[in-house]
């Protein structure tokens, strides 16, 4: 069928590809993870880019002559990488930990003997081309089983690993162990195991204990070097919620502690050093950006507060510029701001007859923010489903253990997301119970720091087999109350009603 040439501008790159291939495809398979959050269905409308000057989706563009692209700005996003190191037992002169997230992955370099962090790399988890969610990437890869998605982030990981080498001045080679978390579909993804029996009952992996590998099979370290990859507890609560007990030092802790990562799948583990019980909860992709109109990652540009101020919302946009859409933060904030002010109800309804900067949007109302950006009905409904999944879970896990409300002493938010949201907006939307308020506390990128523990400490490697094995899991979707717990969890704001088994 002949060759495509492809030139890529600002860069003036090109490249060829088979005449008849998607241009989404085309560019991933270059390297050029444009975000495809609908897995490019068309659906979504975010991979626009420019070709031979129009405006045009790239997974609906087929390539059939020569083309000039122009892509979009890829903007920095808010990665949290950490800078602390940790105890060490000196057993190496340096190690490496991976944090492979669904939408970030972070690479932590650290000296053996001290502890010190020594460099930290970063980029978009280049899977996200492929969709925004596990479930999208799980789908792509029982459809095509062509491995690209493995080859995908394995290409990322290596190049991490030079760029934390490059700045910490130290040779690859002389790391002397690498040590890895990420959730279930992440850690079989990459180590191409069989993805389907994460989506078939009863939903476990195919693999959940350790994996221990050596450098020569996809890193530039020395080929001696031991690459671990930390178990799994199920299905979707994978190595990352191990990460984030070893850092937390669950299995140390008297008081009741509920732990909370919220992404795609909304990870908790409830419980302290003598019982864990863990779950996870379909929270969608909503506060990652995905299914909503503006909706997009922690970059400039991106809403990320927004206040009720005398009847009308302030919002706050991240480098002080024009808002080009609004991230996690800035959604739960302006659907609280919202509800406070009236303009949207308990149900989920927006109601235009409250004066404001209303829109229509497709036969629909929309409110607007700032600068062109707005919600809309849908996106509220978006935000219904992922807070009610993350309420369920809360309370079904307190429910099956025994324990109320009151007796949690401390909530731990791990991840981007849970640094930068606002407590007082996730429990007056009815996500996080009330009684829980004072007692939130963000512990950053907790997956990644449990990630360098197990790099610089045996003992701490140790423990993260023990925590994965002697955690209980919840299957949310087996409990006959789930449902009805799910339903009434739906409501804005808090009632005293609220479910109770």
């Amino acid at each position: 069928m002949g060759e495509i040439i492809v030139t890529l501008r600002p860069s003036g790159e090109r490249f060829t590809a088979p005449a008849g291939q998607g241009l989404l495809e085309a560019l991933q398979r270059h390297g050029i993870p444009l975000d495809a959050p609908c897995g490019g269905k068309g659906t979504c409308g975010k991979c626009h880019v420019l070709v031979n000057g129009r405006k045009a989706p790239a997974c609906q563009y087929t390539l059939t002559e020569d083309v000039v692209v122009d892509l979009p700005e890829q903007a920095q996003v808010r990665v949290l990488t950490g800078d602390g190191g940790g105890e060490a037992d000196g057993r190496y002169a340096y190690v490496l930990a991976f944090d492979v997230g669904t939408t970030t992955v972070a690479a932590f370099l650290c000296d053996g003997r001290t502890g010190r962090q020594l460099a930290c790399a970063s980029a978009v988890n280049p899977q996200s081309a492929y969709g925004a969610d596990v479930i999208a990437r799980i789908q792509y890869e029982l459809e095509h089983h062509d491995g690209q998605m493995a080859e995908e982030i394995r290409r990322c990981l290596a190049r991490l690993t030079r760029e934390a080498a490059r700045e910490a001045g130290v040779g690859p080679e002389q790391i002397g162990l690498v040590t890895l978390v990420g959730n279930t579909a992440m850690h079989h993804l990459l180590l191409g195991l069989d993805v389907e029996p994460l989506v078939k009952p009863p939903y476990m992996p195919s693999m959940r204990g350790t994996v221990e590998l050596t450098g020569a099979d996809w890193l530039p370290v020395a080929p001696e070097t031991p690459v671990r990859v930390l178990p799994n507890i199920a299905g979707f609560v994978g190595a990352d919620t191990v990460g984030c007990m070893v850092s937390a030092g669950f299995d140390r802790r008297e008081a009741l502690t509920l732990l909370i990562d919220i992404g795609t799948n909304g990870e908790m583990v409830l419980g302290d050093r003598e019982r864990r019980t863990a779950c996870s909860t379909a929270a969608g992709p909503a506060f990652e950006g995905a299914k909503i109109r503006f909706g997009m990652r922690g970059a400039p540009g991106a809403i990320d507060h927004v206040s009720l101020e005398e009847g009308r919302l302030v919002c706050h946009v991240i480098g002080e510029g024009e808002a080009r859409g609004l991230c996690g933060s800035g959604l739960l904030d302006a659907v609280y701001a919202l509800l406070q002010g009236g303009f949207v109800d308990e149900s989920g309804r927006m109601w235009p007859e409250v004066p404001g900067p209303w829109m229509t949007v497709d036969g629909q109302p929309a409110f607007l923010l700032r600068d062109g950006v707005y919600l809309t009905q849908k996106d509220i409904r978006e935000v219904q489903l992922a807070k009610a999944a993350i309420r369920a879970g809360i309370e079904l896990l307190l429910d099956t253990m025994g324990r109320e409300r009151t007796e949690v002493r401390e909530v731990l938010l791990a991840g981007a997301f849970g640094s930068f949201l606002s407590p007082e907006s996730a429990c007056g939307i009815g996500m996080f119970p009330p009684e829980l308020l004072d007692r939130v506390q963000a512990i950053g990128n907790a997956a990644g720091e449990g990630a360098k523990q197990c790099a610089l400490q045996e003992e701490a490697y140790r423990r993260s087999i023990a925590l994965a094995e002697e955690t209980a899991f919840l299957e949310l979707a087996n409990l006959p109350a789930f449902q009805d717990c799910y339903v009434d969890c739906l409501e804005f704001g808090e009632e005293d009603g609220v479910w109770k088994s």
